[in-house]
């Protein structure tokens, strides 16, 4: 409202709205907080208090960081070449002294990088020391598992080879296990908690599987070789039993005896022959040339023997 004077001017000067504007705005207006929120607690921990981080502790959180990564990248490059030797199938009998190695030499070197400060800058690289060894405990982890599956394929191999033409195979599987256990044990890195028991299990099984195969496979050639043996016996019996006929037949009938007889007439071609034999008579008469004659003269054989010109032969069987 406003309110003329008499000289036309506003009753209320403008300094009084002003001033009550100003009023206005001062309740409308939000209080301000008078407390402020706690940091969290890494950070303070960083901080070293609640106060701001101090210079110092930056600069080592930073150079710790550094370190770190800096030692697990050269342990990745020694565990590559881990990799490699399973990968080409070598000897694995120094895997685990090697494993061993690349930890302790990044530890070596993490601690050789570590420098002397209060306890908070201690802690905090001992707590990044104790993370690296479980970074490169990771990364030799699946070099670790190919080691033992190569293990056990070479502990099955030498058992499928001893036991070829074997019907017990006790010792063949005792010694493929005992070869497995052997070569599991110096691939174990001495600082980590890694076992070899599922491996060793998955062996066993695969031993007892092949076993019980043999074993089908051994009774049914057994069988087969008592079939055949069978089927021998017999024929040796019945060929027993064929002689034993033919000697009672044979004897049955007594002595048997066969007789046979030539003769050529004197300068002639003539041959005449006779036989007998198991009850039966036979006559030849034939025409055969006395391919001796030239040799004996114009009488031949006969003028030399005279009247005996007569060839006999007689065989008796009694």
């Amino acid at each position: 409202f406003f309110f003329q004077s008499a000289t036309g001017g506003p009753s209320i000067s403008m300094k009084l709205l002003a001033v009550f504007i100003a009023a206005a705005a001062a309740f409308s207006a939000p209080r301000s907080q008078t407390r402020s929120s706690p940091a969290p607690r890494s950070v303070l921990a960083l901080r070293g208090g609640g106060g701001e981080p101090s210079e110092a502790m930056l600069q080592a959180t930073f150079a710790c960081n550094r370190l770190y990564a800096s030692c697990l990248a050269e342990a990745n490059a020694e565990v590559a070449m881990l990799r490699k030797t399973v990968a080409a199938g070598e000897d694995l009998s120094g895997f685990g002294a090697k494993a061993d190695a690349v930890l302790a030499d990044a530890e070596d070197k993490f601690s050789a990088g570590t420098p002397a400060g209060d306890a908070d800058v201690a802690q905090l690289y001992a707590d990044k020391k104790e993370e690296l060894s479980e970074a490169v405990l990771t990364s030799i982890e699946p070099a670790f598992v190919k080691a033992l599956a190569a293990l056990k394929e070479t502990a099955l191999e030498s058992f499928k080879a001893q036991a070829v033409g074997q019907d017990d195979l006790a010792n063949a599987a005792s010694a493929a296990e005992a070869a497995f256990v052997k070569g599991a044990k110096v691939c174990v890195p001495a600082k980590a908690g890694w076992g070899y028991k599922a491996e060793r299990a998955s062996l066993v099984a695969v031993i007892d599987a092949i076993k019980s195969q043999s074993k089908k496979a051994s009774a049914v050639k057994q069988q087969a070789q008592q079939q055949m043996s069978t089927a021998m016996n017999y024929l040796q019996l019945q060929s027993q039993q064929m002689q034993q006929i033919q000697a009672q037949y044979a004897g049955g009938q007594g002595g048997k005896w066969s007789l046979g007889a030539a003769y050529r007439p004197p300068d002639t071609n003539i041959n005449l022959s006779g036989s007998y034999q198991q009850g039966r008579a036979n006559l030849q008469l034939s025409m055969v040339p006395d391919e001796g004659a030239a040799l004996l003269g114009p009488n031949g054989f006969t003028n030399g023997v005279g009247p005996a010109n007569l060839g006999l032969s007689m065989n008796v069987h009694l």
